[in-house]
């Protein structure tokens, strides 16, 4: 029997399967740190590297919003993420503790316990998110001596977005990236935001042309997604929600020409601030349901 060569398409879904993969998760031993993280961008990080945060603050919530990189059984529980629990942080006795800086007034308590780290790989200053999202990981390279591990998935990471420029089989019209939030209103993500730095990389336009907040985001009604009567819909989560009113055939919603012509992409949750993790995870779903489209 004759080999067949893998098609574009399975390389592309490899590379980024590969990329969201990360290498066996290691909580300690072998020269890898203890690290507590006490924001979900740090954790998901973590994860990605293979270095299993020993604590993180809302793992249920982690595991609805955030999703992937999946967290360990073994990681343990802090509580809110505005209010984490110190005492259970200097049990722990880690060896770092990373922060986005959202908690710079509890800082000097925490230094008390381990050396604090500031984390941060959403850029406000309008540079490209994922530059941005890969300098601050190589940053956290040095900082935690976890060069190596950076290397390797950053290079994975940028395999899967090279990759994912190249797909000839996908729709490349613009695109309304939402998250609706009832029958009239919706997040509109923003041309300053992590998806965009992902619709580049695929050729696609954002169809919203206007500014948001400094996440990339803006609360809009939903004829206000009429403007680019062409574009398509992709919706990122609430999936059950965006079903129940397509079923029900709410007005406004129904009216979107995008609806009325079946362009619509419906996408389980990405956070929209989540750095390189969050930018591969919406790069495989969007991918992987636009070739599901485009395929009779």
């Amino acid at each position: 029997m004759t080999a067949r060569t893998p098609s574009r398409r399975t390389v592309l879904g490899g590379l980024v399967a590969t990329a969201l993969t990360a290498p066996v998760p290691a909580f300690a031993g072998a020269g890898v740190p203890r690290i507590v993280a006490l924001d979900w961008v740090s954790a998901a990080s973590l994860a990605a590297l293979g270095v299993m945060p020993v604590a993180t603050p809302e793992l249920p919530r982690y595991a609805q919003i955030v999703v992937e990189p999946a967290l360990a059984p073994g990681v343990q529980e802090l509580g809110l993420r505005a209010e984490p629990n110190l005492e259970r942080i200097a049990r722990l006795r880690p060896d770092a503790i990373l922060t986005d800086g959202e908690l710079a007034p509890l800082e000097a308590r925490l230094g008390r316990i381990a050396p604090v780290h500031r984390f941060q790989p959403h850029a406000f200053d309008g540079r490209d998110q994922i530059a941005a999202g890969m300098a601050a990981l190589d940053g956290l390279g040095h900082a935690l001596g976890l060069e190596g591990r950076v290397n390797d998935y950053l290079a994975r990471a940028r395999a899967a977005l090279d990759g994912a420029a190249r797909l000839p089989e996908i729709d490349r019209r613009p695109a309304y990236v939402i998250s609706l939030i009832d029958g009239r209103r919706c997040l509109v993500f923003t041309p300053n935001g992590l998806f965009q730095a992902v619709l580049d990389r695929l050729g696609i336009a954002n169809a919203w042309t206007g500014t948001g907040s400094a996440f990339g985001h803006l609360t809009v009604t939903l004829d206000q997604l009429a403007a680019r009567p062409e574009a398509r819909l992709i919706n990122i989560g609430h999936v059950p929600l965006v079903r129940a009113a397509l079923a029900m055939r709410q007005p406004v919603l129904s009216s979107l020409p995008a609806i009325r012509a079946g362009r619509v992409t419906l996408l389980p949750e990405v956070l929209f601030y989540g750095g390189i993790p969050a930018a591969l995870r919406f790069l495989h779903l969007l991918t992987d349901a636009l070739r599901a489209e485009h395929t009779p």
